[in-house]
């Protein structure tokens, strides 16, 4: 138990340190790549068993709801309500690229076309694990490793494309003339968000709703923020760490993983992340010549990576967050209640075929 503790406050020590290094140096995303490489440093350098609680990386991602939720003004709401045919066409357009490259992520990992499906579609971690446990034709390991490791590539690639394509007059304006937090709420109003939070994340948990570490801080600000009309934003230091709390458990998984990475397997998980980034980045290049909106905006909002990290990526880029993430959170509900019923519809209908010609088989012989 002192051990852990011990490591635990090594690693965050370390990430602070890094942290505020690669800022004064005025690197890309400093307080969610400093916790990464003090986390892979503690791991793979120094061999520490590093538990990183649980409690902590969730009050990261509740933190970061928050702010997401406080973008949703009326205002942006209403223009966000003008641009649905966009997020629509954007999410049907990244789900049909999944598919394309399922087929050419069966051919190089071997594997079957249960496993391809549900190793490729973007945003949707949880529900495509319970449907891999479900299926017995699916291969869990595959799927865990390939939906998990996403976050390597994410993390990577998705800031780099980004930061060359920020554009200085998006979404951060406006959110500049909004006071921080501490400055806008008394302390009744704190403990009423927090109340409110807690409930709503509850009631999640319970119909066991994904992304519910996101979506319920989300949700209780967006009817804050109708009810009230209190427009804030998180200070700059706990967004920071927010940052620096979520992304050590992410790079402690990325230290995990990478260990996990080898053979025909890793090939595959490399063509599809890389493919799907790629192919998504240029989606939105065709797209962005038919609207007003920025690429980095479109790219961040099509991008398949858990909006968490995207959103990071939105705040530093000063793009506009509420649009960027009512992409994901519309991904989140359409795979939820549409694409997953349909993938679960036709893998039992392969199962069924299979079962069927196995039958054929049997009464030929």
């Amino acid at each position: 138990m002192k051990m852990r503790l011990k490591n635990n406050i090594i690693v965050f020590i370390l990430a602070l340190v890094i942290s505020l290094i690669l800022n004064a140096v005025h690197m890309l995303l400093p307080f969610m790549f400093g916790p990464i490489i003090a986390s892979i440093i503690c791991v793979k350098v120094f061999k520490m068993k590093v538990e990183w609680p649980q409690s902590l990386g969730l009050l990261g991602m509740i933190l970061l709801g928050v702010q997401i939720g406080s973008t949703f003004t009326k205002k942006v709401i209403l223009e966000i309500k003008d641009d649905w045919l966009s997020i629509v066409f954007i999410t049907l357009m990244l789900l049909t690229l999944s598919m394309i490259i399922a087929y050419f992520f069966k051919k190089i990992a071997k594997v079957n076309y249960e496993t391809a499906v549900l190793s490729v579609v973007p945003g949707a971690l949880s529900q495509m694990l319970i449907m891999a446990e479900e299926n017995k034709k699916a291969n869990i390991m595959v799927v865990s490793l390939t939906q998990t490791s996403r976050i390597i590539f994410v993390v990577i690639l998705v800031p780099l494309i980004s930061f060359f394509f920020k554009d200085s007059g998006s979404g951060s304006a406006g959110a500049s003339s909004v006071k921080p937090l501490t400055q806008m709420l008394s302390l009744p109003n704190v403990i009423i968000l927090i109340v409110a939070i807690a409930l709503v994340y509850y009631i999640m948990d319970k119909i066991k709703f994904p992304t519910k570490q996101l979506l319920a801080p989300i949700i209780v600000l967006i009817a804050w923020n109708l009810i009230t009309g209190i427009n804030f934003k998180l200070d700059n230091f706990l967004i920071a760490g927010a940052q620096i709390i979520y992304m050590i458990r992410i790079g402690i998984q990325i230290s995990k993983l990478l260990d996990q990475m080898k053979g025909r397997v890793a090939v595959a998980i490399a063509f599809q992340n890389i493919s799907l980034i790629l192919l998504s980045f240029i989606m939105v290049l065709i797209i962005s010549t038919f609207t007003k909106h920025p690429i980095n905006e479109l790219f961040l909002g099509a991008a398949p990576g858990g909006m968490s990290q995207i959103v990071l990526v939105a705040i530093e880029t000063g793009a506009d967050v509420a649009r960027i993430s009512s992409y994901h959170i519309f991904r989140i509900f359409f795979i939820l209640f549409v694409i997953a019923p349909l993938i679960s519809y036709l893998l039992k209908y392969l199962a069924k075929l299979d079962l069927q010609k196995e039958k054929n088989e049997e009464s030929q012989r």
